[in-house]
């Protein structure tokens, strides 16, 4: 008979053997990041972890990956994942930041062919 302590450490087993090779890969791009404080390389770590664990499992369910394929891919994702992150974040922030503007010209456009 199962008890809830043997599921909670069952599904803990396996959130951990899940996450392993995103953690892993984290954590090797950032032992040759310089000048960071703590406060960035937990944010980055975290980033790191989360891009690798969620893009592995698209790439897996499209792609048909092996299971090892599926962990080897996510340690690479997650060594360039938080590097790439604040880039992809600072992009999408100006883009919603210019959104009033190119609607507000869509609409004059739209005024003056009218």
């Amino acid at each position: 008979m199962a008890t809830p302590f043997l599921d909670l450490a069952d599904a803990a087993k396996a959130a951990c053997s899940a996450l392993a090779p995103a953690a892993l890969g984290s954590l090797v791009a950032q032992l040759y990041e310089r000048g960071m404080d703590w406060r960035d390389r937990l944010i980055a770590y975290v980033v790191g972890i989360l891009v690798s664990y969620y893009v592995t499992l698209g790439l897996t369910s499209w792609f048909h990956f092996d299971q090892f394929v599926s962990q080897a891919v996510g340690f690479v994702l997650a060594m360039i994942a938080y590097k790439a992150a604040p880039k992809f974040a600072a992009a999408l922030i100006d883009m919603i930041a210019s959104l009033p503007t190119v609607v507000r010209d869509w609409i004059a456009r739209k005024k003056d062919a009218a």
